[in-house]
């Protein structure tokens, strides 16, 4: 395995999920508001009818995938890499209002997949297919090493919703993702509809690398790189929660 395969996607995942429009700092974000969290009580005055409903995200019917590119004049030694998670876990709560629903996520850091074939399928030419195994295992022990995930001490990725704002099924999610020892805040655009009682919930969005501190990788002056944009898509299905 080379070099490029197996560090082509190191910088994507700690990147990966990380959209700054905060600047960058190693100081915490202030905590969410209450309504942000997964409600534990609820006020006297609201009946069952008014309270928010629970639902859990299933993880075998949900997708999350981290798509990032090779670029520079030798971009042909490299190839594109998908990074993706089936280990989602979590709960998204509706209520009659935008300001009454909110979601909290989590991805295990340890069981992300490295160019699953077929992730790599659904996403067309770009991402042939058939990624050596040894190149896929090489690229996951560098990208969970303690200078980048560090899964031994970080396992986990959590997202905190702060605010959904916008239309009911369409609304622009705000929220505190925090990954190792850092949170920062980012605004991802959703649609959410209701299919056989399960919400789904789906979104893409670009993030930068450099926005969290990171340079992606450069070699040979440039002629062969990792684009500093990476794509993050998914789709998260949900089931209503009964008590």
């Amino acid at each position: 395995m080379g070099l490029n395969h197996s560090k082509l996607a190191l910088t994507v995942v700690m990147a990966g999920l990380m959209s700054c429009t905060l600047p960058p700092s190693n100081e915490p974000l202030p905590r969410p508001p209450k309504l942000a969290l997964e409600p534990t009580s609820l006020p006297p005055s609201w009946s069952a009818q008014t309270a928010p409903q629970t639902f859990h995200i299933n993880a075998e019917a949900s997708e999350l995938h981290l798509l990032v590119y090779r670029g520079g004049t030798l971009a042909r030694l490299g190839h594109n890499h998908i990074i993706s998670s089936r280990s989602v876990s979590g709960s998204l709560w509706r209520g009659q209002s935008l300001q009454l629903s909110g979601f909290a996520i989590t991805i295990p850091v340890n069981t992300l997949i490295v160019d699953d074939n077929e992730a790599r399928a659904k996403e067309g030419d770009d991402f042939p297919l058939n990624v050596t195994e040894d190149a896929k295992q090489g690229t996951k022990t560098n990208m969970l090493r303690d200078t980048l995930l560090d899964g031994a001490h970080y396992p986990e990725i959590t997202i905190r919703c702060i605010s959904l704002q916008g239309e009911v099924d369409a609304p622009l999610a705000v929220a505190a993702l925090r990954i190792k020892d850092r949170t920062r805040q980012v605004s991802v655009p959703v649609t959410v509809s209701t299919v056989d009682g399960r919400l789904h919930v789906k979104g893409t969005f670009d993030i930068k690398q450099t926005d969290f501190g990171i340079t992606p990788l450069n070699v040979a002056m440039g002629a062969l790189l990792v684009l500093d944009t990476v794509k993050i898509k998914f789709e998260l299905v949900a089931e209503a929660h009964s008590p």
